[in-house]
């Protein structure tokens, strides 16, 4: 049975969402959708990570009644985890509504409510038993993401990472605002995103590579994020590839260690000067030319 909550604060009401749906064992998603202006919509992901009965919400979305009874069915909502700066509208519904215990960064608070009971770290507490915590350190503004230890391992991301099958739960508006701000089918790293998160002196290609490098050392196959799509099996792989594609220095070390494993040695070649036998190529060449008014000899 659901319980009370205080009545008098105004939290946002529930905009059109799906169902939910499981897409790995103990792990389910709800696609939501978040309003960018009167008729640009775009999608919006809520993930629920089950341990035995408790329930962990990462990117919360808020749930029309009977959707909301389906997800007490599914257990005790006991967590909540914030894992972008702009995200958070509803997390303050999830905590009255079901006192959830709430992770945040400790300065993610473009919604400031409700305060974090634990705060994320880079390799600090995790919401889920034998899972990660990553930190973007060196972005502008707080980015983070959970290393989840199901199936091979699932990555939950935010703004950061996105893999995008379709333009499900966009409006027409949503859909071509999204491909104007560069975002297109398929892993990517959010380029909308990269450009917030880079100090304006600096260069968005280079700045957040280090991050990058490091989350490529997570063993994951599987990601979902706060928008777009799941991506099953292929999402390491893939995640490498969006990387290289975005950042300068990863890009030069993925050709040339790609030029490493493809190019031919080439032969010795012998020295162009000093001593060697006559008639070979290093044999110093004597050149000898006539003075002025002297003919050359035949």
């Amino acid at each position: 049975m659901l319980r009370t909550f205080p009545m008098h604060i105004a939290y946002p009401a529930p905009l059109p969402h799906g169902h939910i749906v499981q897409l790995l064992p103990d792990f389910y998603v709800v696609k939501g959708t978040a309003r960018i202006a009167p008729g640009i919509t775009v999608n919006r992901n809520m993930g629920i990570v089950r341990t035995g009965d408790d329930l962990l919400l990462v990117n919360p979305v808020r749930l029309r009644r009977r959707e909301e009874e389906r997800l007490c069915d599914l257990g005790r909502v006991r967590q909540a985890v914030r894992l972008g700066y702009y995200h958070g509208c509803d997390d303050l519904y999830y905590r009255d509504r079901f006192n959830a215990f709430f992770w945040r960064q400790p300065h993610s608070d473009h919604y400031p409510l409700p305060p974090a009971d634990e705060t994320l770290s880079d390799g600090g507490p995790c919401p889920v038993g034998g899972g990660r915590v990553f930190e973007f350190s060196n972005s502008n503004v707080p980015e983070a993401a959970l290393l989840v230890p199901l199936s091979g391992g699932l990555l939950l991301t935010c703004d950061a990472l996105q893999y995008w099958a379709g333009w499900d739960s966009c409006s027409w508006a949503g859909k071509w605002l999204l491909r104007f701000s560069g975002v297109h089918r398929g892993m990517q790293v959010s380029s909308a995103w990269r450009r917030r998160a880079t100090p304006l002196q600096e260069d968005s290609q280079r700045w957040l590579a280090a991050d990058f490098e490091r989350l490529l050392q997570l063993p994951f196959i599987h990601l979902l994020g706060a928008h777009g799509d799941f991506c099953a099996d292929r999402a390491h792989e893939l995640v490498e590839r969006a990387v290289a594609s975005s950042f300068v220095r990863m890009r030069g070390a993925t050709a040339g260690a790609r030029r490493r494993r493809t190019q031919k040695p080439h032969p010795q070649r012998p020295p162009t000067g000093g001593e060697g036998p006559p008639g070979s190529l290093s044999a110093p060449r004597v050149v000898i030319r006539p003075q002025p008014g002297q003919r050359r000899r035949p």
